[in-house]
């Protein structure tokens, strides 16, 4: 028995051993230039023993001793072999050029059981993702971020009031009332709701939002596969939106088209374009379950990315002026002179403010919120392959997945000196043409850009000037110096929970 055991362990392993040779000798065999993979791990052992997020582990790839003249590095991740791209010129290429090889994302989500993660415009895929972004884009455009304005300066007057309540000189948790911010800003200019995160302490909107972020051990394992394993999504079920999102987001944007279509009111929003997409399959066939499911894919996507990431931008601005006052004080100048004796800053103006971008900029710079972008390679059956020419000699199978790290490439002192120094004078106007634009990717590149890029900085300059108008953020006892990335979440985030002491003028 023990010598059937070890004949049958020994064939085990020993092919097991051939197979991981096999495995991780793919570049080698290819010419290609790699890093030296660990068995089992391959190059992402960091990231799989949840040290770092995988964003981390990427930008410390690219960044690998030895291929600092790389234009690309052959990598190694559980569902096979890898790209990461670090010369520019490539990124361009690839994201842009080549994009007709690189339509679709790497990730892929489940379309029976994850209805809002397959549909929504984030992981759709060829031929759908370009009809449904011709869709959605109306209501990104300049002319219908204007028109909302005005809503999105009623939320920020909300957030000034919130503001005035607070006890002088508390320590608050400000992420906490970034979060309160763009959760009810969104909500009113995509929806026409009032989600009342900032006047209710356990709103239904705000605790559904933030709790999408919170990540238990099924959604790990959820977005582990859907990230790394995709073969596996539909084994496991894996979800994007959890059952719990899912069905709060079903349930309120069912109501708010219902409301809507009764009223016939029309505002220039995201509900807008739904129901005229909701009128175009009707005049096709019968509206069902399915059809429904495909508009709430859109709003679900717009409210949890648009608010997390704009709370973000905010809470990683007012981290670093915190411990930056001179930054702050001349913002805070900047703010006041362009409120005047008004209780806002129209659109217009608000566009205007040179060391406000400044200061945004330098934020998405330092702490880019997505952290990656990936694209997965598509050859033709026919015609014209995609080749890593003219810097190997190596056709490029479909499927392979291509990252590009945005935080590595954003604190890449080749591009930006002193990295880790948060200096908004970098996009002084005086020092643009010492920057490389094309190292500056905080929304992505190419036609899969974030298409919320306009409305999302606008989002977060607006949530700044009330925040910094009448009060002051410094920090306390509770104030960290320095923090490591949340290791479970898929954007940049801090570990720690932040607070400052807000100061009353």
């Amino acid at each position: 028995m023990f010598t059937e055991f070890f004949i049958f362990f020994a064939s085990v392993a020993t092919v097991f051993y051939i197979w991981q040779k096999r495995f991780y000798s793919f570049w080698q065999r290819n010419g290609v230039k790699s890093i030296k993979p660990e068995p089992i791990f391959g190059n992402i052992r960091s990231f799989l023993t949840g040290k770092i997020p995988f964003f981390e582990q990427l930008s410390i790839l690219h960044a690998t001793k030895g291929f600092e003249n790389e234009p690309l590095i052959g990598v190694y991740f559980l569902k096979g072999p890898g790209v990461i791209v670090r010369d520019l010129d490539l990124i361009k290429t690839v994201m842009i050029k080549k994009f007709n090889y690189f339509v679709n994302r790497a990730m892929k989500t489940d379309p029976i059981h994850d209805s809002l993660g397959y549909n929504n415009l984030l992981l759709s895929r060829t031929p759908d993702w370009k009809g449904l972004r011709s869709a959605i884009s109306p209501v990104f455009t300049s002319g219908k971020i204007k028109q909302m304005y005005p809503l999105m300066v009623e939320v920020g007057k909300e957030l000034e009031e919130n503001l005035g309540k607070v006890p002088a000189d508390s320590v608050v948790l400000i992420k906490d009332k970034c979060a309160r911010f763009t959760i009810d800003l969104i909500a009113s200019i995509a929806f026409g709701i009032k989600a009342n995160a900032l006047q209710i302490e356990n709103s239904e909107f705000f605790k559904v939002n933030t709790e999408f972020f919170r990540f238990n051990l099924k959604s790990l394992l959820d977005s582990f596969c859907i990230l790394l394993l995709p073969k596996l999504v539909p084994l496991m079920r894996a979800k994007m939106f959890p059952k719990k999102t899912r069905d709060f987001f079903i349930r309120t944007i069912s109501y708010v088209l219902d409301e809507r279509e009764k009223s016939g009111v029309q505002r220039n929003d995201l509900v807008d374009i739904l129901l005229a997409m909701k009128r175009n399959t009707q005049s096709q066939k019968e509206f069902n379950d399915k059809d429904l499911e495909f508009l709430v894919a859109q709003a679900a996507l717009f409210q949890t990315a648009g608010f997390e990431t704009s709370s973000s931008t905010m809470t990683m601005t007012l981290f670093e002026l915190a411990h930056n006052t001179a930054i702050q004080d001349r913002l805070r100048s900047e703010i006041k002179e362009y409120f005047g004796d008004e209780d806002h800053i129209n659109y217009e103006r608000i566009q205007e403010m040179p060391y406000l971008s400044q200061v945004v900029n330098e934020t998405l710079r330092k702490y880019p919120i997505a952290g990656f972008v990936e694209r997965e390679c598509a050859q033709p059956q026919s015609g014209e392959k995609f080749t890593l020419k003219p810097h190997y000699d190596f056709e490029v199978p479909s499927g392979m997945p291509f990252y590009v790290s945005i935080l590595a490439i954003q604190r890449d002192e080749k591009y930006w000196p002193d990295p880790q120094k948060y200096d908004p004078d970098r996009f002084a106007p005086e020092n643009r043409d010492k920057i490389n634009m094309d190292a500056y990717l905080p929304f992505g590149i190419g036609p899969r850009n974030c298409i919320g890029m306009r409305l999302g900085l606008l989002q977060a300059k607006l949530g700044l000037v009330h925040m910094l108008h009448k009060h002051s953020v410094a920090k306390c006892e509770q104030t960290v110096d320095s923090f490591k990335f949340e290791v479970k979440t898929p954007i940049i985030a801090s570990n720690v929970n932040i607070y400052v002491r807000l100061q009353k003028d």
